[in-house]
């Protein structure tokens, strides 16, 4: 994953030094963080959490902030998908870079840009179609 995330943060901000963190964790887990910060109370799949803001002028890599990723959530939906559970949690990094880069699928025009950038950072073999559905 870090490979990955490398190239996907090469992709996006070729000219930037970031750091993030990625956490692996289970449904109990993200279940109580999304509880805690997005008050409903049910597991996900990915959890952002930005942190710094593009544009500032403090020297040093800028702090993106931090991926929490089910493995529990990725394996079940990679058995309804038909790829692997590494592919299905490369999946929920790339949506989950694309959060801390300021990206929401909020309404159907951020949902469709969101879409082609996780298309671009990922190709088509784990996205799948153009309609933007995973």
């Amino acid at each position: 994953m870090r490979r990955s995330l490398k190239r996907m943060v090469k992709t996006l901000a070729p000219d930037d030094e970031v750091e993030l963190s990625v956490a692996l964790v289970g449904d109990g887990e993200i279940c109580r963080l999304n509880r805690e910060y997005r008050h409903v109370d049910d597991a996900t799949d990915v959890l952002s959490f930005p942190q710094d803001a593009f544009g500032r002028e403090e020297p040093g890599p800028l702090m993106l902030g931090d991926i929490v990723i089910s493995v529990d959530t990725a394996a079940e939906q990679a058995g309804e998908r038909g790829h692997s559970t590494c592919d299905e949690i490369e999946l929920l990094a790339a949506h989950g870079l694309l959060h801390l880069l300021g990206y929401s699928h909020d309404d159907p025009q951020g949902a469709a840009k969101m879409a082609g950038a996780e298309r671009m950072l990922l190709g088509g073999s784990i996205i799948g179609d153009d309609s933007g559905e995973v």
